[in-house]
């Protein structure tokens, strides 16, 4: 669903525009749009943990999903595993990433660092706010179609490891 609402924000950007703000408008909406789905993956993901782990899902939505609001690894993924499986589970999935796939956790914890700095910044400020404060940095939404190529890659092999990880519990 979010690629093809990415890829039809990538049709909009391309079309002539009356006034600067358009291209940078959509450039916002699309990391927004990733951003929203990064929530509802790690969310999904979560789940899954919690269905071959704790078999509590009203528990997890109350204590867990609905008191999480962002994506960053260090800060929203990895305390939601550990609330659910612990600090034990959560290290042995991380190095079982890494044997996988080494450099992929640090690059994956440092690409969702990034889109949640971005995600923020427009998030919470009006575009004249962003310009204003800051040297903002505007990429099409094809290099936001990129990024969500990578994670969806990253992700699944995470998740993949992840599901293993559980099988052994």
């Amino acid at each position: 669903m979010v690629a093809a609402t990415l890829q039809t924000i990538d049709v909009w950007f391309k079309e002539p525009a009356t006034s600067n703000d358009r291209p940078i408008l959509l450039s916002k909406l699309a990391i927004l749009e990733l951003c929203g789905w990064l929530e509802v993956e790690f969310d999904r993901m979560i789940q899954l943990v919690e269905a071959g782990c704790l078999g509590d899902r009203p528990w997890v939505e109350k204590h867990v999903i609905k008191k999480t609001s962002g994506f960053s690894f260090d800060n929203h993924w990895r305390p939601m595993l550990c609330k659910v499986v612990g600090e034990v589970f959560a290290r042995r999935v991380d190095v079982a990433y890494q044997a996988a796939h080494p450099g992929e956790l640090d690059h994956l914890t440092n690409t969702l660092s990034a889109l949640w700095s971005d995600r923020c910044s427009f998030a919470h400020a009006d575009l004249s706010a962003n310009v204003a404060n800051t040297q903002l940095t505007i990429n099409a939404p094809s290099w936001t179609i990129s990024q969500h190529t990578t994670l969806v890659q990253m992700l699944g092999r995470y998740e993949a490891v992840l599901m293993v990880e559980i099988g052994k519990i």
